[in-house]
């Protein structure tokens, strides 16, 4: 019987306790504490197939933010624990324009190349968030074709970076959109809600639970360890 491994969606870690768009930095780094005392390991969303841990968990954050970097990793290194990050191509160095016309909108920086860099050669994961953080069920096919490939060559010229990792941008896809992420790409991430379990999803509908600012530790447990997100799923 094939384990449920929880696959966690995150994207502001922040520093200022009152930032109610992000998580704050202590209860993240509570949350990698516990999940490292009770035995789970993390992997790149990439290695997501090996066998080598007992107790597999996968740790994904989108966007690309700055705070991520700075504030994330240092703590995830604390805990040898590793990650995935999903970065929107022509906005390294930028912000979240995406977000721009959302009523709690808070313009926040985004990775720059050095910082991707040093990300992945810290031995975590750079995946493709597209080029843009459009909605790839509202363009045209080729775009969608651009969105989704171009960043591979950009990464693998401009840092010999292999993306072999995808996360769709909120959480939109169709079924053209998964005929080209596997031209190219082992994995697709989704915002739909359950752990992952081999053979239940396809490698470009992975589920996540999505790790938000206000979830406490007793919840993070829940949304981890029980069927609490596994039910959720069903409402898809």
């Amino acid at each position: 019987m094939n384990k449920p491994i929880p696959i966690l969606m995150y994207h502001n870690v922040s520093e200022n306790k009152k930032d109610k768009n992000s998580l704050y930095y202590k209860d993240f780094y509570k949350q990698i504490k516990y999940l490292t005392k009770i035995g789970y390991k993390s992997l790149n969303l990439k290695n997501l197939s090996e066998e080598k841990y007992n107790k597999k968990i996968v740790i994904t954050f989108d966007d690309g933010y700055e705070n991520i970097y700075k504030i994330a990793m240092p703590i995830l290194k604390k805990f040898n624990q590793q990650a995935t990050c999903f970065i929107v191509k022509n906005q390294i160095d930028g912000f979240n324009q995406w977000d721009s016309k959302s009523d709690d909108f808070k313009k926040t920086k985004l990775m720059n190349l050095s910082q991707i860099q040093n990300w992945n050669s810290n031995g975590f994961e750079i995946g493709s968030h597209t080029l843009d953080h459009l909605n790839l069920t509202k363009i045209s096919y080729e775009n969608k074709n651009k969105q989704i490939n171009e960043p591979i060559d950009y990464f693998k010229n401009k840092l010999n970076i292999a993306i072999e990792s995808f996360a769709y941008p909120f959480g939109a896809y169709d079924d053209d959109c998964i005929n080209l992420l596997k031209k190219n790409y082992k994995y697709a991430v989704t915002t739909k809600p359950s752990r992952y379990i081999k053979n239940k999803f396809s490698n470009y509908e992975i589920p996540r639970i999505s790790i938000g600012a206000k979830v406490t530790i007793f919840k993070f447990l829940l949304k981890i360890l029980t069927k609490y997100e596994d039910f959720k799923y069903k409402k898809y």
